[in-house]
């Protein structure tokens, strides 16, 4: 499977390890937590990774803020969209950047080949994960984005330049707030910025 994509969380060589064995890719990228670029664990995994994978895959380390899952997530969509189908394994790293990358998945599932992680105890065993969405009509889709780009509009005008009734756009809009798409006031909240990745 040299034309394979392994998208990987990473912290350490040993969650990693069993993914790049069960997939053989060509390509690895390492997602790696910016607070953790230094730690010894980190470096040395990436060492045992460099030296057994380094000869038959292509490398890439991609150093992430951990704390900011919406960036993950943008990220993680950016990478999916390099490297079409790639497998995509969450088992190493902070759990909150793990998270951003599942949602940059959930908002771009259909270039996602698998998601997986390690099993646990066992970490030689992988657990395929759903490939969820985030479940927007295109409808829905359109209008999560004229009210990212809102700017104190009001709903009416947002309505007139979709084509819909104002009615229509409230019906939408509760949906959407239901689903903590967008917030009170009808603003986009960080899943909903998510959703329109």
């Amino acid at each position: 499977m040299a034309d394979t994509t392994l998208i990987a969380t990473f912290y350490s060589f040993e969650p990693f390890v069993a993914a790049a064995h069960a997939f053989s890719p060509g390509k690895i990228v390492l997602v790696i937590a910016n607070s953790s670029t230094g730690e010894k664990k980190v470096q040395e995994g990436l060492v045992k990774v460099k030296e057994l994978y380094g000869t038959v895959a292509d490398i890439r380390e991609i150093v992430v803020d951990c704390a900011d899952i919406f960036a993950v997530a943008k990220k993680t969509v950016e990478l999916l969209e390099k490297n079409n189908r790639a497998i995509v394994n969450v088992s190493g790293g902070w759990k909150l950047m793990a998270q951003g990358v599942l949602y940059g998945c959930y908002a771009r599932p259909e270039l996602v080949e698998k998601i997986v992680c390690n099993e646990l105890p066992d970490l030689n065993k992988l657990v395929e994960l759903p490939k969820l969405t985030f479940g927007l009509s295109e409808p829905k889709r359109e209008l999560l984005l004229e009210i990212e780009k809102r700017n104190g509009k009001p709903i009416a005008e947002i309505a007139d330049k979709l084509g819909k009734t104002p009615g229509m756009l409230y019906q939408h809009l509760k949906e959407l707030k239901d689903a903590g798409y967008v917030d009170e006031k009808f603003e986009i909240t960080l899943t909903g910025k998510m959703a329109v990745l």
